[in-house]
């Protein structure tokens, strides 16, 4: 699921943003979101995501969204609005 994320946040560094994010707000998304417990390095994650094609994630990801939106988990995180309509235009 941490590798997942990555897509979310649209950084170019997922580590750096959850750095910044747990400086500025005490709390990240890595935890908050995902319960991730240890953020894996930038490195570790580019090893597991770079030899998987696009279309291999595009799909569920995008049934991970709709189920979210359609439960109103996604209503939680207002704060990332921005993002969520981000996307929508990305896998549309």
């Amino acid at each position: 699921m941490a590798a997942f994320s990555i897509f979310l946040t649209q950084s170019l560094s997922f580590l750096d943003h959850q750095r910044l994010m747990k400086s500025n707000k005490r709390k990240d998304n890595a935890e908050s979101l995902f319960s991730t417990k240890k953020i894996p390095g930038d490195n570790q994650i580019k090893n597991l995501l770079d030899p998987v094609p696009a279309s291999n994630v595009s799909r569920t990801f995008q049934k991970v969204y709709e189920w979210l939106k359609e439960k109103g988990v996604l209503k939680k995180f207002l704060y990332l609005s921005s993002h969520a309509k981000l996307i929508t235009q990305i896998k549309n």
